[in-house]
């Protein structure tokens, strides 16, 4: 704490001992008072700056120098008819402005950045290998490119941007110094046979990629196999968060700025999907609307109506490797319908949502290949005559309104940048996050507080 040095400073204490206890006369009570305000001030301050910055000892050099890793700047890609890879290979694979590419993981072990453009989006398609982490950004026009720092933090790549030569942690999407961040996009790790499904017109990355490399050998062999960590780490294989599963295994995380969301797989599979509201962590609770989320993860609203509720919905299928996430905003409040808690997916392939009173009909419903949607689904009056109250115009009401069978509510579908790593790295870098667990039948989201786990000594794994 800055404050309580200065504080006893200022008030006159000479020592650390039990015998502190001098008082400093004459100091005027008033301006002490306003001293210590002051402080606290400047610590606050000093703690806001603080937030945005990396833990030092997690930061790290690689080996590599800048640009050891080279990345794609110039993709070819050959079209889904002549592409040659096996449907169980790992792609990362992109939807924007009409066009589906892949990129897969065999390439990027070798370059960790793809630099691409899609119309008129500028993008970077990110691959960290020793974090298990593939994400998507958006590349500003003065950030020109991003290349590999040859830096790591928690193991994950920390990447710079040519144009101002700042440098940006993956997992976070943040500058490693600074509270600037980048906008994500939504990027789907999975397998090639799911990925040319669910696109059926997709691209596909080449190897011509201006690089003499041998794509055939892995310069990681075994990694994403065996459990070794290769640089330092504040993951703990003993403690909670950290040991509730194997450091390897693969999660899903949403990042909404003050709030982190992580699914591991194999609970998530469980679940098939969840659903969820977040809850604004400096309101005493309260859940953040749908214009602040869609805010949070920078999504433009598509829609001219009011927005009056939301759930998040997270999906995942094990056999097809395929998960994602969407925010589902109507432009009445479900209050009282239980709505949130009857979305489901069913077949592995279609998340749908049945309103308690009607489980025979499907209120809404969209793919994994769905990135936006919008539309009317209707729920009957006598589900909840609290949802009539929001729903119809009580105040304009006379005793002889009727009430209608059936309320229409018009619902906007967005899809959130979920984006994928190891355990260990989630953790490490999201200590905090909440982890959804389960918990019998049922599941729920858990936090920890890893504080003492910090006081640890740093060591490798």
């Amino acid at each position: 704490s800055l404050a309580a040095p200065l504080w006893r400073c200022a008030a006159g204490f000479e020592g650390w001992g039990m015998g502190d206890r001098v008082w400093s006369a004459g100091m005027n009570p008033a301006l002490l008072l306003q001293l210590f305000l002051l402080l606290q001030h400047l610590e606050q301050t000093h703690h806001r700056a603080e937030g945005c910055r990396v833990r030092d000892k997690g930061y790290v050099d690689g080996g590599p120098g800048k640009d050891g890793i080279p990345s794609i700047n110039n993709p070819d890609f050959n079209p889904v008819e002549i592409a040659d890879l096996s449907d169980s290979s790992m792609v990362l694979g992109v939807y924007l402005n009409g066009t589906a590419r892949a990129y897969p993981t065999y390439i990027l072990r070798w370059h960790e950045i793809v630099n691409d453009q899609i119309g008129n989006e500028k993008i970077a398609i990110t691959y960290s290998v020793l974090a298990g982490a593939s994400s998507g950004f958006y590349t500003l026009d003065d950030q020109e490119s991003f290349g590999t720092s040859g830096k790591l933090y928690e193991n994950n790549l920390i990447m710079f941007d040519r144009g101002q030569d700042h440098e940006w942690v993956q997992m976070l999407g943040r500058r490693a110094r600074k509270c600037d961040t980048l906008r994500r996009f939504p990027l789907m790790h999975t397998k090639w046979g799911t990925w040319k499904t669910l696109h059926p017109n997709t691209e596909l990355l080449t190897t011509r990629t201006g690089y003499d490399r041998d794509y055939s050998v892995d310069p990681y062999p075994q990694y994403s196999s065996n459990n070794e960590i290769y640089f330092i780490t504040s993951y703990r294989k003993d403690a909670k968060p950290y040991s509730l599963h194997g450091p390897k295994t693969t999660c899903f995380l949403l990042d909404s700025g003050s709030t982190r969301f992580i699914f591991q797989v194999d609970v998530i599979s469980q679940a098939g999907s969840y659903s969820f509201k977040i809850h604004n962590t400096t309101s005493n609770g309260q859940y953040y609307s749908a214009e602040d989320v869609l805010a949070t993860f920078m999504i433009p609203v598509q829609t001219n109506d009011e927005i009056h509720d939301y759930a998040v919905v997270v999906a995942y299928n094990e056999k097809k490797e395929v998960g994602a996430a969407w925010i589902v905003a109507t432009n009445v409040s479900m209050n009282g319908t239980n709505w949130e808690a009857n979305f489901a997916l069913i077949n592995g392939t279609t998340v749908l949502n049945y309103l308690s009173a009607v489980p025979s009909e499907p209120a809404l419903s969209w793919g994994f290949n769905d990135y936006y949607k919008s539309g009317v689904f209707e729920v009957y009056s006598n589900v909840s005559s609290n949802f009539v109250k929001f729903s119809i115009d009580l105040a304009n009401a006379t005793e002889n309104t009727t009430i209608p069978e059936k309320v229409p509510v018009r619902y906007t579908l967005y899809r959130l940048p979920m984006f994928r790593s190891y355990w260990f790295s989630a953790t490490a870098i999201f200590p905090r996050a909440n982890i959804l667990v389960q918990d019998g039948a049922q599941f729920r989201f858990e936090a920890y507080d890893p504080e003492i786990i910090y006081q640890h000594p740093w060591r490798p794994w």
